[in-house]
């Protein structure tokens, strides 16, 4: 545990007992294991919305070209954005009254 020894352990239980005092060491050790624990915890869910969060960015680094719409719909359907792109597409005749399109 942490490259410590059983004999440095002891050490630092006897220090620890003489610098703080035998009636208030349960109360530390009690406080230090809350600590630790909601530490732990808190790293535990941490990780866990890291690796949740890293899996939907993968799987949207998949599905995002399956869901884009084709080239061709995209460049020739105006832009709704730019008043003046609508204006010149609302004069335009429809492509069937077009004298191009006619069969002869």
């Amino acid at each position: 545990m942490f490259g410590l020894g059983m004999s440095e352990i002891i050490f630092l239980a006897v220090l620890a007992l003489i610098v703080i005092g035998p009636k208030e060491l349960p109360q530390l050790a009690r406080t230090l294991g809350r600590f630790l624990n909601e530490l732990k915890r808190s790293t535990d869910s941490l990780t866990d919305e890291l690796k949740t969060q890293a899996r939907i960015d993968k799987i949207d680094l998949f599905e995002a070209p399956k869901k884009a719409p084709p080239k061709a719909v995209v460049q020739n359907h105006p832009d709704t954005t730019n008043p003046e792109q609508l204006e010149l597409t609302e004069q335009q005749p429809p492509v069937s009254d077009s004298k191009e399109n006619k069969p002869s």
